[in-house]
């Protein structure tokens, strides 16, 4: 489908694009014993997430007159290891996302025991020389994260680019591949006039297990696209 490499382009841009009003803690929590969640995301070279993703679009939106649609297809992450990203860049994890009809994508992060620190992204393809690139890093998720946390409103690139993000609950999600204790997530803002919400339900230990995104303009739905986890290396 041709909107596929859009979507999956603008994705990671989004989750990255978000900055918590309180920094992740400074001295990682002990061990497990004293915070369940830590390790947050134990790795290995060629752990993997597979995911069964649906898109559906109403009716008129890709064109005047055109027909609803509904398909779905499968994303791979995989991580890839430590890399430089580009010269005078920190050596940092390194994830590369495969989808059908998309261009790979390579998505940058540091990952400690207590938390996950967003840097950058980029895709694999020649006309691409420099990733975008997060100085100082954006923290994604951390240890002890708890239910109503305020985190700041975050202007991205102009004024009409704002990103809100709360931790909504902490509960147990169930997906293909089993039910897991997750941090709830909820991203709003606007691109313009398009309205997004996104939730996210991350499994520390395991990472992103579920993932919902929908879409508004004029105050009609757009978009929705949910993202299942159906297989991975990790194990509880």
């Amino acid at each position: 489908m041709k909107f596929l490499p859009t979507l999956a382009t603008v994705v990671p841009l989004l989750l990255m694009a978000v900055s918590c009003e309180k920094p992740a803690p400074e001295t990682p929590a002990p061990n497990a014993a004293q915070n369940p969640d830590i390790p947050i995301l134990p790795l290995k070279k060629d752990d993997f997430w597979r995911y069964s993703v649906r898109v559906e679009l109403p009716e008129g939106v890709t064109a005047d007159g055109s027909a609803e649609m509904d398909v779905s297809h499968e994303r791979l992450r995989r991580y890839i290891g430590k890399i430089v990203p580009a010269e005078g860049l920190p050596e940092v994890d390194c994830f590369e996302v495969t989808a059908p009809n998309t261009t790979t994508e390579r998505e940058f992060v540091t990952i400690t025991d207590d938390k996950i620190l967003m840097r950058g992204s980029t895709l694999v393809r020649p006309d691409v020389t420099a990733p975008l690139w997060f100085e100082p890093a954006v923290p994604f998720v951390y240890a002890g994260m708890k239910a109503g946390e305020s985190l700041r409103e975050l202007r991205a690139g102009s004024e009409t680019r704002v990103r809100n993000l709360q931790i909504v609950a902490r509960e147990d999600v169930t997906v293909p591949t089993g039910t897991y204790p997750s941090i709830r997530m909820l991203m709003t803002g606007m691109d313009g006039g398009i309205e997004l919400r996104r939730t996210l339900w991350f499994a520390p230990g395991i990472g992103i297990v579920r993932e919902e995104k929908v879409r508004y303009g004029g105050g009609k739905l757009l978009l929705r696209e949910t993202h299942e986890l159906v297989e991975t290396s990790l194990k509880r």
